[in-house]
C-alpha cells in the first residue's frame, strides 16, 4: 500500500514474523496481496485505509496456529492482533474497527460485516482466490493436501460438498467454493474485479475439462 504511517514498518514486521514458515497460499504474498487490493477498492469506495491497512496486514496472522488447534483462524488472529496493535502505537479509537474487520473476513463463517471496512477486506481476501492467482493458489493447495490434479465429479454428488478426500481436486474446489465467490462480494468494485477473475477461472477450468478428455 502507498500510505505510510508512523506504525508501518513495526506493523509489518510483525505480520512477516506471523507468516515466517507459512504454506504458499497463506503466506506473506497472500497477506501483501490482500493490502494492494483493499487499497485499490477502499480508494474507490471511500473507506478508511488506515483501518484497512492494518486489518489487511494481521488477518491471517494465526491462520497456521488455528488449523492445528481445529478452531477458526479469523476468531483466533483477531484475539491475538488486538494487543499487537496496541504494542505497535496503532489509534486506540480504530482498533476495534479493525479487529471487526479480521473476525468477518471469512467465506465459511458467515458472520456479517457492520462496516465499510470489513466488506472492503471480505472481498479483497476472496478476490485473491479467484483469476490467475485463484488458480496458482487452488493447486498450491491441492499440492499441499495430497489432492489429485484433476477429478471430476457428477454434480449431485457435488451439491451434497460430502466428497471424499481422495476425489478431491482444485477442479472440485471451483465447483463447491471458488465459483460462489463472485456472488458473495458485497462491494461494488469488488462485484467489478470479480467478473473478471471469475470468467478468467472459469475459462481455465473448461479448457482445462477439455484437455484432458482429449478434445483439445
Amino acid at each position: 500500500m502507498n500510505q505510510t504511517y508512523s506504525y508501518s514498518e513495526e506493523l509489518i514486521s510483525e505480520s512477516k514474523h506471523c507468516h515466517s514458515g507459512a504454506r504458499p497460499t497463506h503466506d506473506w504474498s497472500h497477506t501483501w496481496r490482500v493490502a494492494r487490493l483493499c487499497q485499490l477498492i477502499g480508494d474507490k469506495e471511500g473507506a478508511d485505509l488506515e483501518v484497512l491497512f492494518a486489518a489487511a496486514l494481521l488477518h491471517d496472522i494465526s491462520r497456521d496456529e488455528a488449523d492445528k488447534r481445529g478452531v477458526c483462524h479469523a476468531a483466533l488472529s483477531a484475539q491475538k492482533a488486538k494487543p499487537l496493535l496496541h504494542r505497535c502505537g496503532f489509534p486506540p479509537a480504530k482498533i476495534d474497527a479493525v479487529i471487526h474487520c479480521i473476525e468477518t473476513h471469512r467465506f465459511r463463517s458467515n458472520a456479517p460485516t457492520r462496516t465499510l471496512e470489513a466488506q472492503v477486506l471480505f472481498d479483497a481476501d476472496k478476490l485473491d482466490a479467484l483469476g490467475a492467482i485463484g488458480v496458482c493458489r487452488a493447486y498450491a493447495f491441492a499440492g499441499e493436501n495430497g489432492q489429485q490434479l484433476y477429478s471430476s465429479l457428477p454434480q449431485a454428488l457435488l451439491l451434497t460438498r460430502s466428497i471424499d478426500h481422495a476425489d478431491y481436486s482444485p477442479v472440485v474446489e471451483f465447483a463447491v467454493k471458488l465459483s460462489r465467490l463472485k456472488a458473495a462480494m458485497q462491494t461494488r468494485t469488488g462485484k467489478e474485479l470479480a467478473e473478471d477473475r471469475h470468467n478468467f477461472m472459469q475459462a481455465f477450468f473448461l479448457h482445462l475439462q477439455e484437455e484432458v478428455e482429449g478434445l483439445r
